[in-house]
């Protein structure tokens, strides 16, 4: 016969059944408990020790706990594993409650939801995401709770799941709520599977109707304007949800914007990855990325949104060209930008903290972090009050110098608070008067006794002593020798072998009054602290405000920076199609190549003569390099910042395309060529005229015949449908000759120097066609051993006469027009006699003030002029 259960575990049963997703951390005395399977979890997550309890079952119940003052580092180690853990709290005071006591879950914290300080990457937004359906189309949300910022977006049920996978590929949401628990379709929940690690997927329904949704997010978003029911309905949902977790106001979330407003460069899923934007296909880090590049931020708000920046460029010239004004000024104020520089190291997350703030999670520390802040912004207000430009004009109308809530945190919160409220000494002394009473009365307790003590003594002739224990509190000690000479107003309250314990009522009333100071100090510091909290919180939308107009200056100083010391130029813009870009330079590889000159690049794109490049030449020479190369400048340019070139003109594009290295995707069975060919097969389906689209060795996933027919068939596809500013890069040199049937395709190669069987890659990007493709040179290049590379030349010649270029050429060009035997492109070996370097030696020559230069700086220079032109002639 099972035993009784306890009550304690009636009440956790009950509790834990409204929260059966959940891990619960079960308030008991000065532990978080978890039980059952939870503690099964909580053991194996955290590395704790699993142990048991008697709570009225047959056997003991698994368990474990953590202390509650150190339970937010395991609750975070929990949420990012992808757990959520419900807080249930003792809602009475022990002391006061007979029986069991009144427990309630505070809270909920989910991967999306976390707003502790460890608990989120200070550098990244923590975004949630919600998907809304409708009859005709999917609404999609991504907010982050921890900033107030929400992005919304409409996609129609007939669209291509790519859009998704474009939107979380970019916002990757660590958590997904299924509003209505509507269920994805299987390929965008195999592709959230297969791409996040940890995604929390959180089906959710309520008992709101669709008004009342509507009237929730009419509420709360006084200021969006006109928008559609179903987009409202969407958002009631997730403040619906927000409450039921949180369970606090989320007033704070309140900056609404669309995702595609038609004010940004579009970049798709593979082309984040294949540029490595801001993570890189290594191990998802920042490092080797172009964020890690141009990220001299000092905020963490400045570095999340230039992680946002790059991830969605401007294609509207007008606001690209707000932006290049202010970088302009920010590098030519050089004193003024290192001034704010110094300011912005003083400048904590207070976006972040402000959330908190609304949230009732704010710490003392977060305070004093705001504190510290607000000091900075009267100078740096004060800096960019003189400036020019309109960007950093507005910015500095955004940026409030919120002197009230300065002076008010500088009068209520100690110089150096401890971390919890709990601690105390978190309200500075000389705020409140009763509180320091209070204080004072706990801190000079023992002297005031000795002073008692003094005066009783003087007034009996009495010789004793004060002392305390649980017990009887505070009392009197009198010897055995004295006791006939004690006042009648000594209450005997304990007889010992050498005296008498007494107390008086005037110990009595001291005893109450020290006794309960702390209590009273703890509850009327926290009052105040609360009250603190309300005042702050009412001017959370103006700190948010000044908060985001210090990432955007922080943002631009940082651009700025990385312009001045790695010698960017701003490129100018244009509405005519063309693209000009003259000696540009990989800014990556540019900066981690240690031993070797970096080899720039020209390029140019338009709809005239140059719309498709079609590049040939040996593997390892820097094609894909190349390629890369031209996209990163554009996305850099588009998203305001100077680009690494001697000079460049660019026409905003609206989407970019690529299609670059070989991947595959075991986990849904995908080859390397079938994840090439649905890439391929997206970019033909949504690039317009005005897109950018890299192509990097098209077809090389399968026989060479069926490759070469691909790679010519998509050429030819672009060339006649799209006619998008195209980047072809192939190993198939006979595709040379479709230069002769599209006027606007151009052959290049990689310039390539040969001393005798030896091969120099000058990496330098050169008008004409590859006439074979070095595959053995690259072989020997990395390595192979010699007996196979010679095995490989014999078996090559073979090959060579059996086949005839002709003869391959007349089985597999299929062509509208009969193709010419000779072409027009200029033979790679026609080029060498030329230095690739030429011009930009010549620029860089005619630039110099050699008057003006020192010794030391004029050998400097012509030894770096004499190595670029080494290089440019392959020595």
């Amino acid at each position: 016969m099972a035993k009784k259960v306890t009550p304690m575990m009636t009440q956790y049963n009950e509790i834990k059944s409204k929260y059966s997703e959940e891990l619960l951390f079960f308030r008991l005395g000065d532990f978080y408990e978890l039980f059952f399977e939870d503690a099964y979890i909580a053991s194996r997550e955290l590395n704790i020790t699993l142990t048991g309890r008697g709570t009225g079952e047959d056997t003991k119940t698994p368990m474990c706990g953590v202390p509650y003052h150190a339970a937010e580092s395991y609750i975070d180690t929990l949420v990012k594993k992808g757990y959520k853990v419900a807080i249930c709290e003792q809602m009475e005071d022990p002391k006061l409650v007979k029986g069991i006591v009144k427990r309630d879950v505070i809270r909920v914290i989910t991967p999306g939801t976390v707003m502790s300080e460890s608990g989120t990457e200070s550098s990244s937004n923590n975004f949630l995401s919600l998907f809304y359906k409708t009859l005709t189309s999917w609404i999609i949300l991504f907010c982050d709770i921890t900033t107030g910022e929400l992005i919304w977006e409409r996609m129609t049920l007939e669209t291509h799941h790519t859009e998704m996978y474009d939107a979380l590929s970019m916002y990757r949401p660590s958590e997904i709520v299924l509003a209505d628990s509507v269920e994805l379709p299987s390929n965008v929940f195999n592709f959230i599977q297969n791409n996040f690690r940890h995604v929390t997927l959180s089906p959710y329904k309520t008992d709101k109707n669709h008004n009342e949704l509507i009237q929730e997010a009419c509420s709360q978003f006084t200021d969006i304007g006109l928008m559609e029911e179903d987009v409202l309905q969407a958002l009631g949902y997730l403040l619906m949800y927000l409450q039921d977790v949180i369970k606090t106001e989320t007033s704070h979330i309140n900056y609404v914007h669309r995702l595609s407003v038609g004010d940004r460069l579009i970049l798709d899923t593979a082309s984040l990855r294949h540029l490595e934007i801001t993570h890189n296909l290594r191990d998802g880090g920042r490092k080797g990325t172009l964020l890690s590049v141009l990220d001299r931020t000092l905020t963490p708000m400045g570095a999340r949104l230039l992680k946002q920046w790059l991830e969605t460029p401007l294609v509207d010239i007008s606001h690209i060209s707000r932006r290049q004004a202010a970088i302009t000024e920010l590098i030519s104020r050089h004193e003024e930008r290192e001034q704010i520089r110094q300011y912005l190291t003083s400048i904590f997350d207070f976006e972040r903290i402000a959330s908190r703030i609304e949230t009732g999670s704010v710490s003392p520390r977060d305070f004093t972090s705001l504190r510290e802040s607000l000091s900075t912004l009267p100078t740096i207000k004060h800096i960019i009050s003189n400036c020019q430009s309109l960007s950093l004009q507005m910015i500095n109308e955004q940026l409030h110098e919120h002197d009230d809530i300065f002076q008010l945190l500088s009068k209520a919160i100690a110089e150096e608070p401890a971390l919890t409220l709990k601690e105390g000494r978190v309200i500075r002394d000389g705020y409140n008067a009763e509180l320091d009473e209070l204080r004072s009365l706990a801190s000079d307790s023992q002297s005031w006794l000795l002073q008692l003590e003094d005066e009783i003594r003087k007034k009996t002739g009495i010789k004793l002593k004060t002392g305390y224990n649980k017990v009887f509190g505070y009392y009197f000690e009198v010897t055995h020798a004295h006791t006939s000479n004690v006042p009648d107003y000594f209450i005997r309250k304990q007889t010992l072998t050498n005296g008498e314990r007494y107390i008086t009522p005037e110990l009595k009333e001291f005893e109450i009054k020290v006794l309960s100071a702390k209590e009273k100090m703890i509850a009327l510091e926290h009052e105040l602290y609360q009250e603190l909290r309300v005042q702050v919180k009412e001017a959370i939308k103006s700190i948010q405000e000044t908060a985001r107009a210090l990432a955007q200056l922080d943002v631009l100083i940082s651009l700025a920076l990385v312009a001045y010391e790695e010698k960017y130029i701003c490129p100018s813009l244009s509405m005519n199609g063309q693209i000009t870009i003259r000696d540009g330079r990989h800014p990556v590889i540019e900066k981690f190549l240690k031993q070797e000159l970096f080899v720039p690049n020209d390029v140019t794109l338009n709809h005239e003569e140059e719309e498709f490049i079609l590049i040939t030449g040996p593997n390892m020479a820097g094609k894909s390099t190349y390629m890369r190369q031209v996209a990163i400048l554009m996305i850099m340019a588009q998203m305001g910042s100077f680009i690494p070139a001697q000079e460049a003109c660019i026409s905003p594009v609206d989407r970019i395309f690529t299609r670059v290295g070989a991947s595959d995707d075991i986990s849904t069975g995908q080859s390397t060529f079938m994840v090439e060919m649905k890439e391929v097969a997206y970019i033909l389906e949504n690039a317009t005229a005005n897109s950018l689209i890299i192509l990097d060795e098209i077809g090389r996933g399968t026989s060479t015949f069926d490759g070469l027919s691909i790679a010519q068939a998509v050429v030819e596809y672009i060339s006649k449908q799209i006619h998008g500013k195209t980047l072809f890069a192939t190993h198939y040199h006979e595709l040379i000759p479709l230069e002769d049937q599209y006027p606007k395709l151009k052959n290049y190669t990689v310039a390539v120097k040969e001393k005798g069987k030896d091969i120099v890659f000058l990496r330098r990007i050169v008008r004409g066609g590859a006439d074979r493709s070095y595959g053995i040179h690259v072989a020997k290049l990395a390595g192979l051993p010699s007996s196979v590379l010679k095995r490989a030349e014999v078996i090559l010649s073979s090959l060579e006469r059996e086949s005839s270029e002709i003869d391959l050429m007349n089985r597999v060009m299929v062509s509208d027009t009969e193709v010419q035997s000779t072409h027009k492109s200029t033979n790679t070996h026609q080029v060498m006699n030329d230095n690739l370097f030429t011009h930009s030696v010549v620029d860089d020559l005619l630039s110099l003030d050699v008057m003006s230069m020192t010794p030391i700086e004029a050998i400097s220079t012509l030894y770096q002029l004499q190595e670029a032109a080494k290089k440019g002639g392959g020595k």
